[in-house]
């Protein structure tokens, strides 16, 4: 009779281990089942990202190339005058040296200048009629000595020559004055090292930038 009571205990505590072992497979199951949706749907995510980032990188590529052929045709368009013309931040911008400008210190437009403004101006009208054009002055890093009464310093010098280049692109080649407009950056955007003579030149410099729809 003790034996089949010991028997019976044991069937009955087989059972149980059964049981239990059988609710901690389903657990599992559950929790693998639940990790499982949670990696699909982060697939999914990282699929759509994916997707976009493609896009926008074609985007990208599709402005690069625009801006490129813009600037070689604007380059073409400006050959002898002794302009530059580069992408800067997504827009194509067109460099005029200084001194092909101004004289050293002054803020009066050369007259041998006046040639090589009409043509920007001209060709600034009829290939980019509806953008904004920002006109830059920039300056080495030499502080102003000539005319230290008028400009305190680089910025108002920079600034000064700027809206000089505005006056007379508006008041004699046509450009409309509500899409032009200056900033005097003084000398804290050089292209150039201000150490040397050639890099001091090259950072002295107007810029024409053509602004694209919706910048600043």
């Amino acid at each position: 009779m003790l034996e089949k009571r010991k028997v019976v205990q044991g069937f009955c505590l087989f059972g149980m281990l059964g049981v239990l072992a059988a609710g901690t497979g389903c657990g599992e199951l559950k929790r693998l089942r639940r990790e499982n949706q949670q990696l699909n749907e982060n697939v999914s995510t990282l699929q759509q990202e994916n997707a976009e980032l493609s896009t926008k990188a074609t985007q990208c590529e599709s402005e690069l190339k625009r801006l490129e052929n813009s600037r070689k045709e604007l380059e073409s368009k400006l050959k002898g005058t002794g302009a530059i013309v580069r992408v800067k931040n997504g827009a194509v911008s067109v460099v005029l040296p200084d001194a092909i400008l101004f004289d050293s210190g002054q803020t009066t437009l050369r007259p041998q200048s006046k040639a090589t403004l009409k043509k920007i101006a001209n060709i600034l009208k009829s290939e980019a009629p509806n953008e904004m054009i920002r006109i830059e002055g920039h300056t080495d890093n030499d502080p102003v000595v000539k005319q230290k009464d008028k400009y305190k310093t680089n910025w108002e010098l920079s600034a000064a020559r700027a809206a000089a280049v505005l006056h007379y692109m508006v008041e004699e080649c046509g450009v409309s004055p509500t899409r032009i407009y200056i900033s005097g950056f003084g000398q804290y955007q050089p292209i150039a090292d201000n150490k040397s003579k050639a890099g001091k030149a090259k950072n002295r410099r107007v810029e024409f930038v053509i602004v694209p729809r919706g910048g600043g």
